[in-house]
């Protein structure tokens, strides 16, 4: 008798400097169910089956330490010897709160600012631009442990200023303010996020920060940062765009599209944003900087991502459920309890070999559902879901 095909996951096993990854299984065997434990324990058929539908499996290590999953599964289909079990080590390698590293991404020459990632204990990215004459670092990590801004200062080994900029008021980009407000730099952040930062326990004294607006240019010497306002991420969301080097460093404002943890962009996590107006915010971004984005730098990818490609995948997505409406919708890749309530998304590509691939959560797809009386609510989400507070802990 022929056996069921094994199964296989996706991210591959193996060691993670991240604290969370999201895991698929999947099976080559048409119609093939797939049997799972977690614990290292055999499976059986009275163990959990897996289904894509309700979230891919959440994997979680442990800052400062080492944790490890074992993940067993069978899969069996009608007609078929089930398969052999198969066996699967996640290890999580996770460093310590105010742990920051760094890599050069590009040296300072004469025409070319300098460029390097600096990421934090969840491996939040940072990027700090050096000019000749300022540097900026952009958002400003997870942790308020740490010394960030002396790190800066040794990064850029000369004496010019260096000056915070936040691109939106979420905690894992705003945990350094009050350590760059302390050491005398220049702190920016968008006012419309002051409420929503202090939310989160950042909260710099009236008047001790700057606010982005549109079209406000920061001049390095040999480059200039230019913000445009990208709204729906949260209220005051900003992008900065160094034009002459097509380089654009979004934060979170244009969603993010990791592998190992299939992002979306969260537009649901503001009430008064949909999917219909977060399209137009995006339109209107992109009618402005046509052919300028080569490049985009985002607050948690690994990967540097393809200008052009990245912003069409992103607004196909988004076209594509506004016009086919709720049955262009799909289940999301990770549960409602992890996304804030949202258990649907728009998307295009798949995020496991796709080059350019992007997905968005969402709490209303159209203006007319959010001021509906009672709201409106897409379907899969779920309101009671709709909290930051499970993110706290990072």
């Amino acid at each position: 008798m022929r056996k069921t095909a094994i199964p296989s996951s996706y991210p591959a096993e193996g060691t993670y400097n991240f604290s969370t990854i999201h895991v698929d299984l999947s099976c080559a065997t048409p119609g093939a169910t797939i049997h799972y434990t977690i614990d290292g324990s055999e499976p059986d058929e009275n163990s959990q089956v897996y289904c894509r539908d309700n979230g891919l499996l959440h994997l979680e290590g442990k800052h400062g330490s080492s944790v490890s999953f074992t993940l067993k599964a069978y899969a069996e289909a009608e007609g078929l010897e089930r398969s052999r079990t198969v066996t699967f080590t996640y290890r999580f390698n996770c460093f310590a709160k105010g742990y920051f590293r760094h890599t050069m991404l590009r040296e300072p020459a004469d025409g070319c600012p300098g460029l390097m990632c600096i990421e934090d204990h969840d491996l939040d990215r940072m990027f700090l631009v050096i000019g000749t004459e300022r540097a900026v670092l952009i958002d400003a990590g997870w942790s308020r442990e740490g010394d960030l801004p002396t790190l800066c200062k040794e990064l850029v080994g000369k004496d010019i200023p260096i000056d915070l900029v936040v691109g939106h008021g979420h905690p894992d980009h705003i945990m350094q303010v009050e350590n760059f407000l302390a050491a005398g730099c220049k702190v920016y952040l968008p006012s419309r996020d002051l409420e929503l930062a202090a939310s989160f326990g950042v909260n710099p004294a009236p008047g001790s920060t700057f606010d982005l607006t549109e079209g406000m240019k920061l001049e390095l010497g040999n480059a200039c940062l230019t913000v445009y306002e990208v709204p729906g991420h949260t209220p005051g969301g900003v992008v900065l765009l160094d034009e002459e080097n097509g380089d654009l460093y979004a934060s979170d404002e244009l969603g993010s599209c990791r592998r190992y943890v299939p992002d979306s962009a969260f537009l649901q996590l503001d009430p008064a944003f949909t999917l219909e107006t977060n399209l137009r915010a995006l339109d209107s971004f992109i009618e402005k900087t046509w052919g300028k984005v080569k490049r985009i730098f985002t607050g948690h990818n690994d990967d540097i991502l393809d200008g052009p490609g990245y912003l069409h995948a992103l607004r196909t997505a988004m076209a594509k459920a506004v016009e086919g409406g709720e049955e262009a919708l799909r289940p999301s890749y990770r549960s409602a309890a992890e996304s804030m309530g949202s258990g649907t998304i728009a998307w295009e590509g798949d995020w496991r070999y796709d080059p350019f691939w992007a997905a968005v959560n969402l709490r209303f797809l159209y203006d007319r559902d959010r001021d509906a009386v009672p709201p409106k609510y897409v379907k899969g989400f779920q309101p009671e879901l709709a909290k930051f507070d499970d993110f706290l802990d990072k």
